[in-house]
C-alpha cells in the first residue's frame, strides 16, 4: 500500500514498505539491469554525485542527474525537462523490510503536475516494492 502525504502545494511524498533488506531495494534503486525491469526498459544509469540517469518516458528522453547518494540511504536526483524538479528515494529499515520514502520537490508554478507525477510515482513504488519482494510486477 502506498502512502500518500503532501509535503506542501509545491512537493509531494509517497511511501511504501516492502518486505526485503534495505540493501536488496538500494540495489533496486541504482543498478541499471534492475531499473530496467521495474522502472523504464531504457534506463541507463551511474550511481554517484554527477552521474546521470537516462530513459525515454511519455513526454520523450528524460535525464536526471545524481545531487547526492548515501549508500543504503539515500538519492536524489535532478531532473531536466520535461521533468522537473528533485527526486529524493529514502530508506529506513522497519520490523519487516524497508520504508520506501520518495519526495518530488519543484512544483512552483506547475502545480497542476502534482496529480499527474503522483500517479506516476505510486505506480513505480508498487513496481518497485513487486520486484525488490521477488514477485511479478504487473
Amino acid at each position: 500500500m502506498v502512502i500518500k502525504k503532501a509535503v506542501s502545494a509545491s512537493s509531494l511524498e509517497r511511501s511504501v514498505l516492502v518486505r526485503a533488506p534495505r540493501e536488496e531495494v538500494y540495489r533496486s534503486l541504482t543498478e541499471e539491469a534492475r531499473l530496467r525491469v521495474w522502472f523504464f526498459d531504457d534506463t541507463e544509469f551511474e550511481a554517484q554525485v554527477g552521474g546521470v540517469m537516462t530513459f525515454s518516458g511519455i513526454e520523450g528522453a528524460i535525464t536526471a542527474t545524481v545531487v547526492d547518494i548515501k549508500p543504503l540511504e539515500r538519492l536524489s536526483l535532478q531532473y531536466d525537462a520535461p521533468w522537473f524538479g528533485v527526486v529524493t528515494w529514502s530508506l529506513s529499515d522497519t520490523p519487516t523490510g524497508t520504508r520506501v520514502t520518495l519526495v518530488h520537490e519543484g512544483f512552483t508554478g506547475r502545480e497542476e503536475w502534482l496529480m499527474r507525477f503522483g500517479w506516476g510515482w505510486e505506480a513505480h513504488l508498487k513496481n518497485l516494492k513487486a520486484f525488490s519482494e521477488g514477485k511479478p510486477i504487473k
